[in-house]
């Protein structure tokens, strides 16, 4: 299944965020191979030169100390930071935020999911101060959706 590849701007148009297509193939795959239990990682990428949009690179798939149910996902750490610093030394590609699928529910933030964010935008060892959330939500063998949550109001 190939997803076309998701922008999303700030309804005043001063921010976008762009998925790569390959990207959107992976998390799809990642999705599939759950079914029925959440799962997430880390999304990478860079910035234009203007700063005006984010594009999303590459993701990872949920650490091995990750913890998965039906209705939860605590993204674990193990090996994330040898792997952002690879991203890093090869590509310059940075820390964007998180994503993370909601089996056959729809892509909307809850309680814990916007607490996260928060936590994750005051955590200086980030260094990044408005990271992103994509949740993909639905059936990955057929309808799927997603949406974007951040410091800022996105719509497609």
């Amino acid at each position: 299944m190939r997803v076309k590849a998701p922008r999303f701007r700030t309804p005043d148009q001063q921010f976008g965020l762009s998925v790569d297509e390959t990207v959107m193939d992976r998390i799809v795959k990642l999705c599939r191979k759950t079914v029925n239990t959440e799962t997430g990682g880390i999304l990478v990428g860079h910035y234009t030169k203007r700063h005006d949009w984010a594009i999303v690179t590459d993701l990872s798939g949920p650490p091995s100390d990750s913890k998965q149910g039906r209705a939860s996902f605590n993204r674990g750490c193990k090996g994330l930071q040898a792997w952002l610093n690879q991203m890093w030394a090869s590509k310059r590609h940075y820390y964007i935020g998180e994503w993370h699928y909601h089996p056959f529910s729809r892509p909307a933030a809850s309680t814990v999911d916007a607490k996260q964010l928060k936590d994750h935008s005051e955590s200086g060892s980030l260094m990044c101060p408005e990271p992103v959330m994509l949740i993909v939500g639905g059936d990955p063998n057929g309808s799927m959706h997603m949406s974007i949550r951040e410091g800022k109001v996105f719509s497609r």
